[in-house]
């Protein structure tokens, strides 16, 4: 038999080569897909590390306990050898200790830590020298940071005291790189203050002061500190171990670390869950895409051997009359094609590693390693040994046949149930598989296969259409005379292998339409997203002493409103409240990134939250407020319970309430209120009167308002009587116990009437110099309709009422929930100080240095991002790299398909060129030898486009685009038809081409044969 099977083989050479070449490529992808996917991730782990906070890469143990004596290394400590015994294999662990106190110097003094932590002399710039190990009785020394050193007026060689300590500076540091995860973010280079003077070099007067190895005092009990261990995740993490594994691992950590008294806290925990959400889409989209091409690769098989095995029927049938048993002509059959195969395995593993490397190296946002392992070598085998088994299922057709029906020239027609099982069993698994995808959730199971099992059962349906309307059209053209396109469409009709390999090349046009399609989607979805999300071409997150100091400050870097404009972020994401964006109107449709998702014009939004105001603010300028009110009530009465003057002021450092001295009485006085804050300037917000208790009706009357110096001199008027008494100009606090009026008589006043009861709240007024209730733009998804109040949170964390002037559909940050106000005018109505993040947006024109622009005056930066980065941010993801192995594997479909036809025609070559020679010598036209190989793929590519246009909309819902699973914008529906083109005519004309090649080979060995 081993005689036999070689001498087959030799025989058919092209046909052995063709099934080792397939498998060989079906073995590859096979291969490829885990050698990919866990290069892939550990690209992956490697890029969440690179940009996860410090606070997810670090678990920290803590002595629980202080310790007296100086900060030093804790490694030869009990501590330290516990730490060991508990920190798992990956992680880089820092030893350290420190006290929190005072540091004095003849300067100035600033509260800091003092610390040791190992390796700091290897990631800081030293003027002079790292502190060493002194002996007992000197002094010890230390390393400050050059803010901290400017600050206590201290340089190499002073002194300064650290609590009750004396120290010696013998090296002023700056970090070399303050975004090392070794410096925890700021944990040890502090952040400037706002409206503090900040320069290039990072940090603070707040700075750690780092001290030696070891510094035992005279006197340990001066000072005490505390032990730590910060245990750092490396990229060493993952090695040999899931995910899965590590949580446990941690969990044990945590457990035995809280056991020992060390606690062990972490945000590592959210870290790993990101991973393992990005690995498992990973490998699910990679599945995919090679589970496309090993598919392919077994349908081109199928195609190509059926057509081979049909050309040997007679040869089979004569076997058979000769007596030779089935078993042993299977076992042929095995024996022939098993041979490509199993070299096809390690070859296949070979070159699935190879194209894993080249895909990895232009894909991955990390660069990793690509490897061969168990793994990788199972699933070629599981890839070669399908093929086989395409292989023997294309010849068992052939195997079962009746000897009459092997010695026909053309292979008898299935009929009955045999017919259609094939179709039924596809369109079934498409049904279910599309079914499980709108249904709901995320995708899995049958539902991550859909577009390929509704490619599939589409493209053997058009082919059974195809090859009926081949045979209708074919022969309604002989009747006409157009013998050219009627027996090639009959040709077609008439030889069943035709028919699998136009559902081959439908799978492979709509494959690639629809993956291409999908990536189109996605990269527009990833910019929708990132320009929704970021709000402007670049955001910069920035600390400033108030709101006023952020709108100031803006106003000043960009005085025309060109590219810079304030805002403050606000509230929470929850469905239960609504977050706000507050922004400078004016400058919001010239700075902000327009969309049209947000369903309403920038320039309306800013236009209507914006309407002139009510009034004008009332300005302060001094160091003292001296208010003069007449009081009416009965102080004996009144007995314990005090009324008090409270006014809001809002200056560049913060909105504060500020009490007068003494409390109010009976009659007219004048009440001193010092303010500080508004000696350059500041605004009144509102005027209270704080009574808890009000045993009779209280009646207040405001008379003048004025300013003066801290020493009472250079009085200014600020508020006449007559502007107190200008009722437009006021608003009331609470309408339910108090009233306005106006006093009676020749002095002009406000009077403020309360009525007696228990108050939660003081009463008063507040300057209406802002719309109120305040008008924004709120997004549909609240429900609030037009012209209705909608409660929320204002910028500084008051719960209010705002006035929907207009509703829209999506909104800048904010996405599809929350509302947008005037920033200046929401300042306005603040009565305490800022709360959520304070940001300053940029347009494209910004100039390159609008960051120290900003730090000139007075903003901290704490980010700044792009939309552009964003971007790139989604386009890493575990979701975005199984695309881009998608579309590689569409593309290299489209290779197999043109293969699948020349494996064909090779099969087919004889019989075709023995059947046109004899036509030819029976006066058939030289045009009409053709070989008809383009109508296969005429019909295949209107197929294929057809089933794309089927397939999308039922699928394009279920595709995983974001890691996360969501997006504030809706998907595009439809990809850019462009785009498609450029990668769907090619494919075209390659299958086009190949067609005209073999047509053209076949006119060849006709006119050879012929003579003609």
């Amino acid at each position: 038999m081993l005689t036999i099977i070689w001498a087959a083989l030799a025989a058919r050479r092209a046909q052995a080569t063709a099934v080792l070449l397939l498998a060989l490529l079906a073995s590859a992808a096979a291969a490829a897909a885990p050698s990919y996917t866990a290069a892939a991730g550990q690209a992956l782990w490697r890029y969440e590390l690179s940009t996860a906070p410090p606070n997810e890469l670090l678990v920290r143990l803590a002595e629980p306990v202080e310790y007296p004596g100086m900060p030093g290394d804790p490694s030869r400590s009990v501590f330290a050898g516990e730490v060991r015994g508990l920190t798992p294999a990956g992680f880089d662990v820092v030893l350290g200790a420190q006290s929190g106190g005072v540091a004095a110097g003849r300067a100035g003094t600033v509260t800091s830590n003092l610390t040791y932590r190992a390796g700091i002399c290897e990631r800081v710039a030293v003027t002079g020298a790292c502190p060493r190990a002194i002996p007992r009785g000197q002094v010890p020394e230390v390393m400050v940071s050059t803010h901290t050193a400017e600050r206590l007026g201290v340089a190499v060689g002073d002194q300064f005291t650290f609590g009750k300590v004396p120290v010696r500076v013998v090296g002023v540091y700056q970090p070399l790189d303050v975004k090392d995860p070794f410096w925890l973010g700021a944990e040890f280079i502090r952040p400037p203050a706002a409206d503090s003077p900040s320069g290039p070099i990072p940090g603070s007067a707040e700075d750690s002061i780092f001290t030696a190895e070891s510094a035992p005092l005279v006197d340990d009990e001066v000072i005490l500190s505390r032990s730590t261990a910060d245990l750092y995740a490396t990229e060493r993490l993952l090695d040999g171990r899931s995910v899965a594994d590590l949580q446990a691992t941690l969990a044990v950590l945590k457990r035995d670390g809280g056991r020992a008294g060390y606690g062990a806290g972490t945000s590592l925990p959210s870290l790993l869950d990101r991973v393992t959400l990005q690995r498992g889409q990973l490998a699910d989209g990679v599945a995919l895409g090679a589970g496309l091409l090993v598919l392919l690769c077994w349908l081109v098989l199928f195609v190509a051997v059926g057509s081979a095995a049909d050309q040997r029927r007679p040869e089979q049938g004569l076997l058979l009359l000769r007596g030779v048993q089935r078993r042993r002509l299977w076992a042929l059959a095995i024996g022939e094609h098993a041979v490509p195969v199993l070299v096809a395995i390690p070859l296949g593993c070979l070159a699935g590693l190879g194209a894993a490397t080249l895909l990895a190296a232009h894909t991955l946002p990390a660069h990793a390693d690509v490897t061969v392992d168990r793994t990788t070598i199972g699933f070629a085998t599981i890839g070669a040994v399908g093929a086989l088994a395409a292989v023997l299922l294309a010849q068992a057709r052939m195997m079962s046949a009746p000897v009459v029906d092997l010695l026909r020239r053309v292979p008898a027609r299935v009929r009955g149930w045999r017919a259609t099982i094939g179709d039924v069993v596809a369109v079934s698994i498409a049904v279910a598989a599309v079914v499980q995808l709108r249904s709901g959730g995320s995708p899995s199971g049958l539902a991550l296969v859909a577009p390929i099992a509704g490619a599939l059962a589409a493209g053997v349906l058009l082919a059974r259409v195809a090859m009926l309307a081949g045979a209708a059209v074919g022969a309604a053209l002989l009747a006409r005379g157009r013998t050219a396109v009627g027996l090639a469409l009959v040709q077609v009709a008439r030889q069943p292998r035709f028919r699998p390999l136009i559902a081959l090349l439908t799978v492979a046009v709509a494959m690639l339409a629809f993956t291409v399609a999908t990536s189109e989607v996605a990269s527009a979805a990833y910019r929708d997203r990132a320009v929704v999300e970021v709000g402007a071409p670049r955001v910069v997150e920035v600390d400033a002493t108030s709101r006023s100091h952020l709108l100031t400050a803006v106003r000043a870097v960009d005085p025309e409103g060109r590219f810079a404009m304030a805002a403050v972020v606000s509230g929470s994401s929850a469905a239960s409240s609504t977050p706000l964006l507050a922004v400078d109107s004016g400058r919001l449709a010239t700075v902000a990134a327009s969309h049209p998702a947000y369903g309403t014009p920038l320039a309306d939004i800013a236009r209507d939250i914006h309407p002139p105001a009510p009034g004008t603010p009332v300005r302060l300028r001094g160091r003292q407020l001296i208010m003069a009110l007449s009081a009416d009530f009965d102080a004996e009465i009144f007995g314990a319970y005090r009324v008090r003057l409270a006014i809001t002021i809002s200056g560049r450092s913060g909105t504060r309430v500020v009490l007068a001295r003494p409390d109010i009485g009976p009659g007219r006085n004048n009440y001193d209120l010092q303010v500080p804050e508004c000696a350059q300037e500041c605004r009144l917000v509102k005027i209270e009167i704080d009574a808890p208790v009000v045993e009779r009706p209280l009646k207040v009357q405001f008379e003048e308002l004025r300013t003066a110096d801290a020493d009472g001199r250079g009085e200014s008027v600020v508020l006449t009587g007559a502007q107190f008494a200008d009722l437009q100009r006021w608003r009331l606090l609470d309408t339910d116990d108090t009233s306005l009026s106006v006093a009676s008589g020749a002095k002009a006043a406000l009077v403020l009437d309360v009525s007696e009861g228990r108050r939660a709240r003081p009463a008063g007024v507040a300057v209406l110099d802002s719309p109120f209730p305040l008008p924004g733009y709120l997004t549909r998804s609240k429900g609030t309709m037009l012209g209705g109040l909608h409660p929320y949170d204002g910028v500084d964390g008051t719960p209010s009422n705002g006035w929907v002037r207009g509703l829209v559909d999506r909104l800048p940050r904010l996405g599809g929930a929350g509302l947008i106000v005037d920033l200046e005018y929401a300042d306005r109505l603040a009565v305490a100080s800022q709360n959520g993040s304070e940001e300053v947006w940029l347009a494209r024109s910004a100039p390159p240095d609008i960051l120290d622009r900003l730090r000139a005056q007075g903003l901290v930066v704490r980010s700044d991002r792009t939309i552009t980065q964003v971007r790139q941010g989604f386009d890493r993801q575990g979701a975005a790299l199984a695309l881009r192995f998608n579309v590689f594997a569409a593309l290299a479909g489209v290779l197999i398909g043109a293969a699948g036809m020349v494996a064909t025609a090779s099969a087919d070559h004889r019989a075709r060129v023995a059947m046109l020679v004899d036509l030819r010598r029976q006066g058939l036209p030289p045009r009409t030898v053709r070989g008809g190989y383009g109508w296969p793929v005429v019909f295949a590519v209107g197929s294929g486009a057809l089933v794309t246009l089927m397939i999308w909309p039922l699928t394009r819902g279920g595709q995983r685009l974001f890691s996360d699973g969501r997006s504030p914008v809706p998907l595009p529906e439809w990809p850019d038809v462009g785009r498609l083109l450029l990668f769907a005519v090619p494919a075209v004309i390659l299958f086009a081409l190949t067609a005209l090649v073999l047509g053209r080979i076949v006119a060849a060995s006709v006119r050879r044969r012929s003579g003609r």
